[in-house]
């Protein structure tokens, strides 16, 4: 079953709250995507390791475990965390 939620005082307004809330059910009812080229398996998921192939949920997953949020805080555009997160990759892979 689903879960009917409301969310006060945004009548025609949106929330981070119901941003997240619409996410994690999507998350559960969608099968992953999955297109092959960009991606290596993790068990028997697929794995984007192409920041410019990912959706907006797997780049703020992505840069939350790189440590970045703080860095993240304010972009709202999805060309700014693939930014942010190819500029650590490429940092990350330099290092190595």
């Amino acid at each position: 079953g689903y879960e009917v939620k409301t969310y006060p005082g945004l009548e025609h307004s949106v929330s981070m709250e119901e941003l997240n809330d619409v996410a994690a059910f999507l998350k559960c009812v969608l099968p992953p995507i999955s297109d092959g080229d960009e991606s290596s398996t993790d068990g028997d998921r697929n794995v984007v390791t192409d920041p410019a192939q990912m959706s907006v949920g797997e780049l703020r997953d992505g840069i939350r475990q790189a440590g970045l949020e703080e860095k993240a805080k304010g972009m709202f555009d999805k060309s700014e965390l693939v930014n942010l997160l190819s500029q650590h990759l490429k940092e990350k892979e330099q290092q190595k």
